[in-house]
Parts: structure tokens; C-alpha cells; sequence
């Protein structure tokens, strides 16, 4: 019988896998889906990590031949250790050498205690960006230690955000490396340290006060939101000289998943009555439509790649799907809006 010591309920989250079955989109980035699978791990809610983004698109013409040109950023409103410790979770940060690395990992989760570890990428097979051609940290999820035959068992997103396994001695090559001058506390423990709160009426009071603390920064925010919506008019403006750089896909890819990544919030915060004048049969709709249009300008964008022909059809395609993008995008958020103000006005 193997000797196996690990996390038996540790889940990666699956929310938008489950939303989105063909896709690995993460919940607006690899930091989210860490911060939301802890709260699924220690059954904590998921509003307050939801909620913590606001996205704004971005233009700078300045940066138009080399990265950064566009983009649907991502503000983030509060620190994640700030959220977690409003969550009662707590973080220990250290360092430990390689030679006590293995026990320090299998003392954690004894405990009952998940760990980040943050690893150097241009060891990590399978990353092929980075594999033995770039470094960078990233954090990998650790939940169990095989003493049998030595793997160690991780949650990360190298070809989708799941569980892998992995010898413990491959693993062990990515920490501690010169990379990690940046980061010399690594090693993160996760802990509760405040009893789980199953009470309905506090929890129900909880999500109100959260769905309240959203709708406020929405407005707070609002004039900048809709003001960047003419961002993707600028975009359409130099299209054709941006659909020479070679980061095009990427960009738009980004752009794909975090609107995504909008639309899992939007239906998770249906659920908190956030919608009195029923919009949900406007906004969906409209938010599948721009999803998708997206996606096809990413698909004429390759298309343009492939056949290295910049010009032509391929571009008024594209300029047709700016505009639609524009107005659907112009008329989700003053719906939207009429809806938060008729949420604001409820509660």
C-alpha cells in the first residue's frame, strides 16, 4: 500500500471550466483561480474574490510595435492577502532550504494546510514559453506527498487548471533557483483562522453587504468604464498596422477570457438578486455576442498571420466586427447600469 499524505478535499476551482467545457480560461488570471479554490478548499464564499476586479479596456498608440497596444485591463481593488485575511484565512511566508523542502510540504499538509509554492518556469515541463527558454515565478498549488515512490501532487494550469503529479526531485529543480531573488519567501502556507461560518443569516448578510460594496465601486468607476469603450474604435483606428505584430493573438485571447471571466460573475451574481428589472434577458445576450465576435476577430487575425495578407477582405471583416463589438458593448453597460441603479435603489 502506498504511503500518501495529502489534502483528500483540495479541488481546483471549476467554475469556469464548467461555464466554459472547451476552453482553459482562467477567472481573470492564475492568481484568481488561486485565491478561488482556496476559498472553495476552507468553504468560504466566493463574492469577495469575484468582485474585486473591475476591467477597463486600454489603448496606447505608443506601443503599437511592441506589447501593451490594447488590452482589457484588470484593476484590482484590493490586495489578495487583504481579501483572504477578511476571509479568515491567514498566510505564512518562508523560505526553506532545498534539503528541508520535503518536510516542510509534508508538515503543512498534516495540518490540514494548502501551500503556493512559487517555482521558476524554465523548469517546468509541458510550459512550452517558458520551458529551458525563459524564467519566470509562478505559484503551484501543493496538497500531497506520495513517500512511496516520491511524487508530489500539485494543482496548476500548465495545460489546464487540474490536478498533476510529478517526481518530487523534477519538481524540486524550480525552487530555489537565482530567479527567486525576487522572491525569497516562496513558500506560502494557508491556514483558517476563524471558524467557518455556517449560519445562514450571517452568510446571507455577508453577500449583501459584498453585492452592496460591488455596486458602489461600479458607479465609482462607472465614467472610466464607458469612457474606454472608445478604445476599441482606436484599436479598429490602427488595426491594420497592428495586425502586423506578432502579439496580436495573445492580446485578443486576453481580452476573450476575461470577458469571460465577466460573464461567470455576472450569472454568479444573479443568484444575489442583483437584477430587479430583469436585464438578464438583455444583458446575456449581448455579452455572448461581443464573446463571440471577439473570437472571430482573433480568427480573422490568424487567418491574416497564416496566409501573411494584410490587407484586403480579412481587415473589413474586422472593421465590421469593431463596430459591432462598440455598440453592443456601449449598449450591455448602459443596461447594465439601469440595472445596478435599480439594485442600488431595491436595497
Amino acid at each position: 500500500m502506498e504511503d500518501i499524505i495529502s489534502l483528500d478535499s483540495f479541488q481546483p476551482f471549476d467554475g469556469m471550466t464548467k461555464m466554459f467545457p472547451h476552453h482553459n480560461f482562467p477567472y481573470f488570471s492564475c492568481d484568481y483561480n488561486l485565491l478561488l479554490t482556496l476559498a472553495n478548499y476552507f468553504e468560504k464564499a466566493e463574492l469577495p474574490i469575484l468582485n474585486n476586479v473591475i476591467s477597463i479596456y486600454r489603448f496606447n498608440e505608443q506601443k503599437i510595435q511592441t506589447r501593451g497596444y490594447f488590452k482589457l485591463e484588470v484593476l484590482e481593488l484590493e490586495e489578495g492577502d487583504q481579501i483572504l485575511e477578511e476571509m479568515g484565512i491567514s498566510i505564512r511566508r518562508k523560505s526553506p532550504a532545498l534539503d528541508t523542502l520535503q518536510d516542510e510540504i509534508i508538515n503543512s499538509i498534516s495540518n490540514g494546510h494548502p501551500i503556493s509554492i512559487f517555482i521558476d518556469l524554465f523548469y517546468q515541463r509541458g510550459r512550452d514559453f517558458y520551458y529551458n527558454k525563459k524564467h519566470g515565478l509562478h505559484p503551484v498549488f501543493v496538497y500531497g506527498f506520495n513517500l512511496t515512490n516520491g511524487e508530489i501532487y500539485t494543482v496548476d494550469d500548465i495545460t489546464e487548471y487540474r490536478q498533476y503529479s510529478l517526481p518530487f526531485s523534477e519538481f524540486k529543480l524550480s525552487c530555489l533557483t537565482p530567479e527567486h531573488v525576487k522572491m525569497p519567501d516562496y513558500f506560502w502556507e494557508y491556514a483558517l483562522v476563524s471558524p467557518g461560518d455556517h449560519e445562514s443569516s450571517n452568510h446571507k448578510k455577508s453577500a449583501h453587504t459584498n453585492i452592496h460594496k460591488y455596486v458602489e465601486n461600479m458607479f465609482r468607476y462607472q465614467h472610466e468604464i464607458t469612457e474606454s469603450l472608445n478604445n476599441i474604435l482606436l484599436l479598429a483606428e490602427h488595426f491594420e498596422l497592428i495586425l502586423t505584430n506578432e502579439t496580436i493573438i495573445e492580446t485578443l485571447s486576453s481580452t476573450i477570457y476575461r470577458k469571460c471571466s465577466e460573464k461567470y460573475r455576472l450569472n454568479t451574481l444573479y443568484k444575489y438578486n442583483l437584477d430587479p428589472i430583469n436585464a438578464k434577458d438583455t444583458l446575456d445576450p449581448l455579452l455572448d455576442q461581443i464573446i463571440n465576435d471577439w473570437k472571430a476577430v482573433r480568427f480573422y487575425s490568424n487567418k491574416a498571420i497564416v496566409s501573411q495578407t494584410f490587407t484586403g477582405e480579412i481587415i473589413d471583416k474586422c472593421m465590421g466586427l469593431f463596430t459591432k463589438i462598440y455598440t453592443n458593448e456601449v449598449h450591455f453597460h448602459h443596461q447594465f447600469y439601469l440595472m445596478l441603479e435599480a439594485a442600488r435603489l431595491k436595497s
